[in-house]
């Protein structure tokens, strides 16, 4: 007689709660272990065929290596997922090798974290998975000693570091350092068996994953926006890393002359019609930002053949570069003088024209009392919607540049 299907749905729920000591969900964290090993071998393999091979299989291990050890080996340290004490031992010997990190001494140092003792104390591991390692290690570079070299090895670095910046990531802006800061993203939560609720996880260190969630209420602390692994973002002002990536940009613009002619050739044709329909010819302009690749001087110099410049520039290097352009250009020096200063309204307001880069690190009311004290060229993205006078630079740069009213 054939048994209905609800009775073996029933009996498989019975055999993992006999298996689990918490929850039957606990089968998804072993799960993801073996999807982490599968797929960390074919990087492997991959490795053994070519550089870019190694570089990916650096990254997936590097990254595997954070995720088990922040997804998988958090939880089970601190709930440990097995009734039967045997299969948990088994268990850590399975992570120690699948990360290369002995389980004993992970769990005694983050134990020690919460406990809020000092990091740098001594901690004792087992024998057996240190001698694990050891052999893992030694069977590496016997057997495949490139695989090792050029992607076990960085890869292992990487998860190392990752670990850090996580672990230093989720204690950001907290009160002290034995709490920790949540962060409530959904997808992040279900990839990472709710790590993100790491403030609920520090008040009630024994609580099971599944329950965290469930504690969010009795946190007082702001989440965070970002997930750990991102968070340092918080530490960057946007105009800073805005400019940087410009920057980085204009540095390749520096490297072909062909590129510089075409951003010389489409700012000068957005600025011309602008500068024309100014009521009077300016005399004196502030260029901020202008070091590196000085394409706004070169167009305005052309346009306003009496005018003279003001360069305002914070950083030595790029004003050093602009220098070394111009001079290979024979631009007269006459008619510019560098300041290696931030700008500052109060002090080059005193102009006729300010011109404000794409890239400019300050706050947006920094220019908004430059434009009250004098005439501003802005440059804009392309999608930022214009204040006043505007021409589109180019759609394939994403800039315009507006005069602004």
């Amino acid at each position: 007689m054939a048994m209905p299907a609800e009775w073996w749905s029933f009996q498989s729920a019975r055999r993992s709660r006999a298996l689990f000591r918490h929850s039957a969900r606990d089968a998804w964290l072993v799960a993801g272990t073996w999807a982490q090993a599968g797929v960390t071998l074919l990087a492997f393999t991959l490795a053994r065929q070519s550089a870019a091979g190694s570089v990916l299989a650096a990254a997936v291990f590097g990254v595997g290596i954070c995720w088990c050890s922040n997804a998988v080996s958090h939880n089970h340290l601190h709930n440990a997922l097995f009734r039967s004490r045997t299969l948990n031992r088994a268990f850590d010997l399975w992570l120690t090798l699948l990360v290369g990190i002995p389980q004993s001494l992970w769990k005694a140092r983050h134990l020690w974290h919460h406990a809020g003792e000092p990091a740098g104390a001594r901690f004792a591991a087992q024998r057996r998975e240190v001698l694990a390692v050891g052999a893992l290690w030694a069977a590496l570079v016997l057997a495949v000693p490139e695989v090792f070299l050029f992607a076990y090895a960085p890869g292992y670095l990487l998860g190392l570091a990752l670990c850090r910046v996580q672990g230093d990531m989720e204690h950001a802006r907290a009160r002290s350092p034995e709490a920790g800061v949540s962060y409530y993203g959904r997808v992040y939560n279900f990839f990472w068996f709710n790590d993100g609720h790491h403030a609920e996880h520090h008040q009630f260190p024994s609580e099971h994953w599944t329950r965290l969630p469930a504690r969010r209420p009795a946190i007082a602390l702001a989440p965070s926006a970002l997930p750990p692994q991102l968070r340092w973002l918080e530490r960057v002002s946007p105009s800073e890393l805005k400019g940087w990536f410009l920057c980085a940009l204009e540095r390749v613009a520096l490297r072909s002359f062909w590129l510089q002619r075409f951003m010389v050739w489409t700012h000068a044709r957005a600025m011309a019609p602008l500068i024309a329909a100014l009521p009077e010819r300016p005399v004196r302009v502030a260029i901020v930002g202008g070091g590196l690749f000085p394409r706004s001087l070169l167009v305005l110099a052309k346009l306003l053949p009496e005018a003279r410049f003001e360069v305002v520039d914070r950083s030595v290097a790029s004003v050093s570069r602009a220098v070394d352009f111009l001079k290979r250009h024979h631009f007269s020096r006459g008619r510019v003088r560098f300041r290696i200063e931030s700008f500052d309204p109060s002090r080059h307001a005193d102009h006729d024209l300010i011109v404000t880069p794409l890239g400019f690190v300050g706050r947006e009311a920094t220019l908004c009392e430059a434009a009250l004290r004098a005439r501003v060229l802005r440059h804009d993205w392309l999608w930022v919607r214009p204040r006043g006078a505007s021409r589109v630079v180019s759609w394939l740069l994403l800039k315009r540049v507006t005069l602004v009213a």
